[in-house]
Order: C-alpha cells, then structure tokens, then sequence
C-alpha cells in the first residue's frame, strides 16, 4: 500500500511539474517577427554620401542613441561575420539556440574561475535586444525563459535573420548601435569593406562595449594572435578617435535641406568630396582674412552645367556664429547680377546688340513713383560706350536705359522664367529692378547662370543620385545666351569697370560681380564649358562689409575654386562666339530718343497753380544734340536736348528729329 501511495505520488508530483512547465512555456513572452522587427526598426541618423559613396555628414534625428539604416547581411563583410561568431557562438549553426557546451562553460568558468564569461549564444542575446523589457529574462527565472524562447525563436527565424538582425541591434562603442555605424564611425567606411584587423577590432568589442584600450587590445589579441603586434597602436588610434564621438560634417547645409525629405538611413547625393572640402577651405581661408573688414559668412554652389547636378554645397564660412543659416538658400539683394539677362532680354526683342551704343550720361527716369536718378559706383559717366562693355564693366545708367526701352514687363517675366523664387510684382521695384534690388538667393541665381551655360536652356539642379531627370524648358535663344557669354569672357570689355587685371581675368570662362546697396552683399558668379559656379559673400546678420566689392569679396574664391575645377576635371574651352559684327560709322550711334515724355503718359494740371507757372520738360539724347529738332503738334519750338513747355489740356503729340530726319514721335494726355 505504501509503495502504491508512494508511487502515486511521484506520478502527481511528475504531472505538476510538466503542468507547471507547459504552463510555464506557454506564458513566455509573445516574439516579434523578423519583418515586424526590420520594420519598426529606425536609424538614429541620416547619413549623406559623396556621389561615389564617402561619408560627408551625419545628420543626427535620434538623440537616445547612434545607428545606421538597416543593413542586409550580404552587405557586411564576410571577415565580420566570421569574427562575431568567432568570439560571440562557434556553435550558431550547430546549435538551435541554446549551446549546452557554453553553457557548461560558462557555468564552470563562474563556479571555479571567478569569471564573468556567459554563456548565452548570438540568438538568445537577440532576444534581449528584440523584448519590449528586457526585465523579463533577467534572474534564474528569467535564464529559463530566455532558453525557452530561444528555441522558439529558431523555429520561427532562419538563422541569417537571426544573425543580420543581431548585427544590426548589437550596442558597441559609446552610443553605436549596430556594426555599420561603429564601422562608419571607427574607420569611416562601410562594413562591406573591413579588412581583418579592423574585423577583429570591432568584433572583440560586442563583449565589452566601452572596454580600456589594455583590455580591448588583450581581446582582439586573443582573437587573432597572428596580428597581435599590430593592435596596440591600432586600438589607441581607435579609441581617440571613438571618445571624440567621430562625426562627419562636411555638407552641414546640405544635410541640413535633404533632412525633412528623408527619415533616416543613406542617402547617396551628387557632391564630389574633394570640390566640397577644397571650397570650404577656400571660403573659410577667405573669409578670415575678411574679417577685419567686417565680414563673416559666404556661400558658395558649384554645378555641373549638363546634368544639373551640384558638385559643391557650401551653405556657410565655417566660422559664423550663425552656422544653421544656409546662405545657398537665403534671401539677398541681387545688385549687378541681374543685369545679364536684362540685356538678353533687350538681344531677344531686338532692341540691342551686343554692339550697339547706348549712352552713359545723366539722367532722370521719370516713373509712377516719383523720378529716379541712377548713378555709376564711381559716380562719373563715360558717354557713349557699346552694350558689351555697358554690360561687362556693370555701368549703371545704361543698364536703367536698357531697362526704359524694353517699356515693358518682359525683363521681369524672363526672370521668373529663370527661376527666380518670390519676385514681387513689377511695380515695386520699377526701373531700379534694372540694378537688382530683388531679393534673391545664391542657388536661383547660379541657375540662371548655368541657363545662359546652357544656350539658353534651364533645368532643375540635381542634390541626390535618386532625383528625377530634369525636363528642360527654353528660356533665351542659343544666340542670346552665346552673345553674353561672349561679352562676360572677354577681359577688354569690363577693363573700364575693373581694368585688365582684375580677379575677373580668366581664359574660357564667362564670370559677372555684383555688390547690393550699402556692400551689404557681394557676389561672383560665372561659368565655363562645364560648371558654374556661383559665390556670395556678406554677413547674414545684415550688417554691412567696410570697402569690399564683389570683385575683392566673391571673386577670388570663385577664381580659386574655378581654378581647382579646371586642373582636377579638365573641359573644353567654352565656345564663346557672338554673331554680332562691328558697326562702323556712320552708323556707329544710335538713334536719337525721347526720354521724356513717355508715349501714352497722362497728366493733370494743378489747380492750385498759376498756368503760366507750371512746365513740363521735353528731354532727348543723341550723339549730336546740334541736330535735334523738337516739334509739338506740328510746330517747331526753340532747343535740342531739353523744352520747357507750357502743358494745355488736350491730346498733344511731340516729335523729335535728328538732322530734319524724325526720330521718335510720343503723344500725351493733359487734363
């Protein structure tokens, strides 16, 4: 009787304690899939490559930790794999998720040897990495329920999810997660490409993170003996260089404007590093010897011409105190750089040519908004002069002129046709829209540069590998584009402006300087067969440089950059050829013209003052003011130049002759 009692109760017993561990396995904690895993998974940083795959910068989204994007296992090196499992789990592919023998291991090696080795294989630290609290497989109750879930999870897991998802989980080194970023930040590459040493080095520290670099160099010595000679200066450089929290911040700005369009991960841009880090230095070297002179940011895009895309993004100096302000993208007074395609305006309308004479004197432009008097920065006038070197030497009058004979919106139609962002509404800036005070930024204005590179043609930059070709739009005729390109190259056309040796003499290259109002701003922007390259320079906060003009400010880092480009990626001389020929006299001066007033104007008198008080004048230009004949409505009246008249209600015609020949004819309304 006490045997069966004594037998039954071993039975109970052995039904409780299988109870108790079916029970007990059924209530381990729920495993997320691989998919669900990979897919929740985000990297802490959006890391932007060169053109050809260089680290340039590490735009951080996450501040908990620092991770790559999710990399495939057939992305890392097989080296690393080999060492991980090397010093991680001989047995993964032996085992299906628990490795008795480590285990026994471990056990001895904490019982008898006062060692700290564990005994958990790659999947079972998986789990740990993979459960929404780790807590759970914490304590001897929580070893058995991690052991059980192992199991569970090879079931479900093939063994190079388990293995690619560790890879990329795994904590290193400081705030690293995952062997790509440690990779990255370690040795500034992708860990595709880890040599075995570098391997080792990385793999050594899954167990010990954040180990000294006596203990790092003991592991990966243990780990591969026959490079032990070559880990201790190795593992020191290494180890400066993680506790610097190694970064990579050479496109601040262009990261900056690719982070809200991407979460996190790679993305692959159209920059070259060499262009990009010899610009900044080239900015930085400049601008510091500026400083004394009140000056402290610039801005600097370099593009390709045929394809659009941006070889250099250089948004500040480096030694701002504004470093986030991105001058590629900021608003700024345009001064002399819209004047380009004011006179291609005038070319398209057949108004001009780049050999017509147009005259530089004193004038006052008389326009809804009361009168306008434009002045050279020299404040001298130069007389008659031909629109190439009206255009090359940036005289102001005459730019106002060109602007006066378009008589239209067609300028600033063309500009918005360039691709000029946030123009207002042509009324607001009047004829001084003809000296650039538009508000514009480095990256517009480089297009429109780039478009006149292009015979005319303008398409959308390039920043990324992934962007869409550009569609094309034409936006001047070939001709056009080609007549100031061959009007901004030849040195002889802007020596009256800057002389014969000025930062502006270059062989191939068609380049134009501009300097806003007050020098709050200056520029530098030109082209040659390949690329464009646009400059500015000033100070974002506003404050205006002391004495530096576009030609001492933007130009000769756009002469150096253009410099570096030629001798590192050669092009063919840009083909500069303007159909234009010579005009000889007698022809060499243009037509004479009313200035004032203009054709269709409308006027009222003033009640309040006596008529024979009030007068209007009749102003006209012309190369020989001996031979200017006014007449008004049919009479001739006494002067060449100028006619103070008596206004009287009515509709009037005025008509100007130049020797007996009629040379413009206006009518005016009086009320």
């Amino acid at each position: 009787m006490k045997k069966k009692f004594l037998a039954g109760g071993a039975l109970f017993t052995a039904l409780v304690l299988l109870g108790s561990g079916v029970y007990f396995y059924n209530s381990l904690p729920k495993l997320r899939s691989y998919e669900q895993v990979k897919t929740q998974y985000q990297s802490s940083d959006l890391y932007i490559l060169s053109h050809d795959g260089k680290l340039l910068h590490q735009w951080r989204k996450n501040k908990d930790n620092r991770s790559f994007q999710w990399t495939p296992l057939a992305d890392i090196s097989p080296v690393l794999i080999s060492e991980v499992l090397k010093s991680e789990d001989r047995f993964f592919y032996e085992h299906t998720g628990v490795s008795i023998t480590s285990l026994v291991a471990s056990l001895y090696q904490r019982s008898f040897k006062d060692s700290s080795r564990g005994g958990s294989t790659i999947t079972m630290q998986l789990l740990k990495l993979i459960a929404p609290d780790r807590a759970q497989y914490s304590g001897m109750t929580g070893k058995l329920r991690q052991i059980l879930s192992a199991y569970r999870l090879e079931k479900s897991w093939t063994k190079k999810e388990i293995l690619e998802s560790y890879l990329n989980l795994i904590p290193l080194r400081g705030e690293y997660k995952g062997v790509t970023s440690s990779s990255w930040a370690l040795f500034n590459k992708s860990p595709s490409g880890l040599t075995l040493k570098e391997a080792v080095a990385l793999a050594v520290l899954i167990r010990s993170p954040n180990a000294g670099v006596k203990d790092w160099k003991n592991r990966a010595c243990w780990q591969e003996p026959s490079l032990c000679s070559e880990f201790p200066a190795f593992i020191a450089e290494l180890a400066k260089k993680t506790l610097e929290s190694s970064t990579h911040n050479v496109a601040l700005h262009l990261a900056q404007r690719l982070s809200p369009h991407f979460v996190s991960g790679e993305i692959k841009s159209t920059v070259h590093m060499d262009v990009q880090t010899y610009t900044q230095e080239v900015v930085k070297s400049q601008i510091q010897n500026l400083q004394a002179q009140n000056v402290n940011d610039a801005a600097v895009l370099v593009v390709e011409n045929a394809t659009g895309n941006v070889w250099a993004y250089i948004g500040g100096s480096g030694i701002s105190d504004k470093k986030f302000v991105d001058g590629v993208r900021s608003y700024r007074q345009a001064g002399s750089t819209l004047k380009p395609f004011l006179y291609a305006t005038a070319f398209e309308n057949n108004i001009l040519t780049p050999n017509s004479w147009i005259e530089d004197s004193a004038v006052d432009i008389v326009f809804e908004r009361g009168i306008y008097k434009p002045q050279n920065h020299d404040k001298q006038f130069y007389g008659w002069v031909q629109v190439k070197t009206a255009l090359a030497s940036s005289l102001n009058v005459p730019a106002v002129k060109v602007f006066k004979l378009l008589n239209d919106e067609s300028f600033w139609t063309r500009l918005q046709m360039l691709g000029f962002k946030n123009l207002k509404e042509p009324e607001h800036y009047g004829p001084a829209l003809a000296l650039g005070v538009a508000d514009i930024t480095l990256e517009d204005l480089t297009q429109a540069y780039r478009t006149l590179a292009n015979n005319g043609i303008y398409t959308d930059l390039r920043f990324t590998s992934n962007d869409p070709e550009p569609k094309a739009r034409q936006v001047f005729k070939a001709q056009t584009a080609q007549d100031v390109a061959y009007i901004l190259a030849q040195n002889e056309n802007r020596a009256l402006g800057f002389g014969l040796d000025s930062a502006l003499s270059t062989q191939g290259a068609s380049v134009k300087t501009g300097t806003s109002k007050d020098m709050r701003d200056n520029w530098c922007v030109g082209f040659n067969s390949r690329f464009t390259v646009g400059v500015w320079v000033g100070n974002f906060s506003g404050d205006p440089m002391w004495n530096v003009m576009g030609v001492t400010g933007a130009a000769p880092i756009w002469k150096k950059v253009m410099a570096f480009l030629d001798a590192n990626y050669p092009s063919a001389k840009l083909s500069l050829a303007s159909a234009q020929k010579e005009v000889t006299p007698p022809e060499k001066y243009p037509q004479a013209r009313i200035v004032y007033p203009q054709d269709g104007m409308i006027m009222a008198l003033d009640p309040a003052i006596p008529r024979g008080h009030q007068k209007m004048p009749l102003l006209a230009e012309g190369p020989h003011p001996a031979g200017l004949q006014w007449k008004i409505n049919g009479k001739k009246v006494a002067g060449n130049k100028s006619v103070l008249w008596t206004p009287e209600t009515g509709r009037h015609t005025f008509e100007l002759y130049q020797n007996q020949k009629l040379a413009q004819k206006v009518q005016v309304l009086v009320k």
